[in-house]
């Protein structure tokens, strides 16, 4: 068994996207990624998540840090993303390879690569779009239309899983959960429950197109029709009124149903292990980069578009029940006051129309505790 605290396979996604798949090393301009002749699926990847603090002690270990801890060394800070070529040269010459130079470069290639984001955005220069399909799979692609009930789209690039990701989802689709069927469209605003599995065909001018059979569009309620909950004040605390606890409803609740449903992390309840966003999961791997917003953008459109189906009363419903289309999310803040990050929703609100509201979202810097239900019966909650 190897001693080396390597990566995930999440965080060598997040640090190619964030070198926008080309080396991070300073003038190199090779990218890292590109078609293979082998096979209509196959692809030439030279590029790898290299290790800045060595990620194992021993002869050859660069820059090996004693100090740091397993979560350290497999953190997406502790990782650079570089062509093989300049991965074997850091390796080679830790005295002018510092983990200081190297933390540099990697600054420096991300800022560049927003630099040219922000750039083509304000010139109007068409910016790819994400797409969703379940939880592991996310492609820049283009919405094709609609026939009868098939989403179909045009794959460009994957960002998260590969053609073998998507087809194993669709040979192992009658065997996924229900809530992690679903597809999710930026372009859109908007998402469906999937109703049978995707199928995708190779395209002869290059991409793939995915046809997606979907189920129609999830019945929303009125803001108007918001239940009635505790109301919580700006400090994210419980509101009182003469002693007596403080009540919100319909269009009034809106902005609170949004925060407590955008702050609850998944899998973070023992009950109901499918209801929540990976918030806190895309800003730890994706902050400061460029597509955080579009991947928390994805989250929205789930917890807008997809039903979820409460296990304790078999009720169905989306969790922000009123939210018919999500335009764009902005994140307002570079870091998080107190584990609190505020953000600007623009939405389509049944009821409403359009509607934009900043609010404030929790983004949980520790990892989460995760209560099994037995430990919920038998632990510290239990008063005897």
């Amino acid at each position: 068994m190897s001693n080396r605290d390597e990566f995930s396979k999440k965080t060598k996604e997040a640090v190619a996207l964030r070198a926008n798949h080309h080396c991070s090393f300073r003038n190199c301009p090779q990218p890292t990624s590109g078609p293979s002749d082998e096979s209509p699926q196959g692809v030439n990847m030279i590029g790898k998540a290299a290790h800045i603090h060595a990620a194992a002690s021993g002869p050859g270990a660069r820059r090996y840090l004693a100090s740091m801890t397993h979560n350290e060394r497999t953190h997406i800070t502790n990782a650079i993303w570089l062509c093989a070529t300049h991965a074997d040269l850091i390796d080679r010459d830790e005295v002018t390879y510092t983990a200081d130079v190297l933390r540099a470069m990697k600054s420096e290639h991300e800022a560049k690569c927003a630099e040219r984001q922000r750039n083509a955005l304000s010139a109007g220069e068409p910016s790819p779009d994400l797409i969703a399909i379940g939880p592991d799979i996310v492609f820049v692609g283009k919405f094709l239309g609609v026939e009868g009930e098939v989403w179909s789209f045009h794959l460009q690039s994957f960002i998260g899983g590969d053609v073998h990701t998507l087809i194993t989802f669709a040979d192992c689709y009658d065997k996924t959960a229900t809530s992690d069927r679903f597809v999710l469209v930026n372009e859109l605003g908007d998402g469906r429950a999937l109703r049978a599995k995707p199928s995708v065909t190779r395209e002869t001018t290059g991409g793939y197109t995915v046809r997606c059979p979907v189920f129609p569009s999830a019945e929303r309620i009125s803001a108007a029709d918001i239940p009635k909950s505790w109301a919580l004040s700006d400090s994210h605390d419980l509101m009182t009124n003469n002693g007596n606890w403080t009540m919100v409803s319909g269009v009034d609740a809106l902005p609170q149903q949004l925060k407590t449903c955008l702050s609850h992390q998944k899998g973070e309840s023992p009950l109901h292990r499918d209801f929540g966003t990976r918030f806190a999961e895309y800003y730890n791997l994706l902050s400061g980069s460029l597509w955080l917003d579009r991947y928390l953008n994805l989250e929205v459109i789930r917890q807008a578009s997809i039903p979820y189906i409460d296990p304790t009363n078999n009720q169905q419903y989306t969790p922000l029940l009123c939210v018919e289309r999500v335009f764009a999310i902005k994140i307002l803040s570079d870091t998080p006051t107190k584990n609190w990050l505020p953000i600007r929703v623009d939405l389509s609100v049944k009821g409403l129309g359009r509607w934009q509201h900043d609010l404030s979202v929790c983004i949980p810097q520790e990892p989460i505790r995760r209560w099994s239900f037995d430990e919920l019966l038998s632990g510290p909650f239990v008063r005897g």
